[in-house]
């Protein structure tokens, strides 16, 4: 069965039969890409598994009282959502820098061998710039580069070109590395 088939006869089954089998076969098609989201837009990896939680119950709701026709635009939709009610009730978590304000190095210890904790600080300054784009561009970098999805699947996921999803790419790599250089 083609993907776009399977993925509207599962919702058809959880909707009309409350079949959680096949929303776990849906979960399963798309999950990691919105926990790989979470992930990246919250501070802690506790609150992206409680806000995958919160997003799974959400969509299950939702389903099964709305007809819906594509799955993962619902996850990322209310996983946006989820996301702005983690900062309006928590506030913005301050990154804590490295360094002391006198100039001294902090003392870390850690189980991490020094690249793991490079990669890590890596990671966190990429997550930083991030934070700079509008959401526009940032979005379109976690489907391309974190999700993976092909530049034709992003297009009609925007309703734009390929052309046209092609250079929002470009350009908001550009932005992305211009906020980097900066630095």
């Amino acid at each position: 069965m083609l993907p776009d088939k399977l993925e509207q006869f599962l919702l058809l089954r959880i909707r009309g039969f409350q079949d959680k089998a096949a929303f776990e076969k849906l979960v399963k098609m798309y999950g990691s890409g919105v926990l790989r989201f979470l992930h990246f837009r919250l501070p802690s990896r506790e609150d992206a598994e409680d806000a995958y939680s919160t997003v799974l119950l959400q969509v299950w709701d939702y389903i099964l009282r709305t007809e819906v026709k594509h799955f993962n635009g619902l996850l990322f939709t209310v996983a946006r959502n989820v996301i702005a009610s983690h900062y309006e009730k928590r506030g913005r978590v301050k990154i804590v820098p490295i360094e002391n304000e006198d100039g001294t190095e902090k003392q870390i210890q850690s189980a991490l061998s020094p690249q793991k904790i490079m990669d890590k600080v890596d990671v966190s300054f990429v997550k930083e710039k991030m934070k700079e784009l509008d959401e526009d561009d940032q979005e379109i970098i976690i489907l391309r580069y974190l999700e993976g999805y092909s530049v034709k699947h992003i297009a009609k996921y925007l309703g734009k070109t390929e052309n046209t999803t092609s250079v929002k790419i470009h350009r908001a790599i550009k932005k992305l590395k211009d906020l980097y250089e900066r630095t």
